[in-house]
């Protein structure tokens, strides 16, 4: 009895380390998409923060190309800037909120592109 417990134990943790990831459910193809449409703009269209946009801004978008930055950021925690805008987070309030034009979705799609195409990272503990 001891061993099946044991076994249940081990078999559900290791489903829950393996559930995928919300970047790794959302399609990034569609994410770069929605990206190129309302976030090059200010974050440029390889995330560098360099966007034409961005010479208006102070302080100046984040570089989402940036590994080391946005590995210490969950996924949800990039839902949450994008759908909330950054004065949600406590961060700069020229982030605006996208939430009431991109649907929860396509924020996730972003997210994917995001990771896998811009900074290439996942987020480490």
């Amino acid at each position: 009895m001891k061993n099946a417990i044991l076994l249940a134990t081990i078999v559900f943790s290791f489903a829950l380390f393996q559930a995928p990831r919300l970047s790794q459910a959302a399609d990034s193809a569609k994410g770069k998409e929605v990206y190129g449409t309302y976030c090059a703009l200010c974050h440029g269209p390889t995330g560098l923060g360099d966007g034409v946009g961005a010479a208006a801004l102070d302080p100046k978008p984040r570089d989402l190309s940036s590994a080391a930055l946005l590995e210490g950021y969950t996924d949800e925690y990039l839902v949450n800037v994008i759908a909330n805008g950054g004065a949600a987070v406590g961060k700069s309030p020229a982030m605006p909120p996208w939430a009431g034009v991109v649907s929860p979705e396509d924020i996730e799609n972003v997210v994917a592109h995001i990771r896998q195409n811009l900074c290439k990272c996942e987020y480490k503990k």
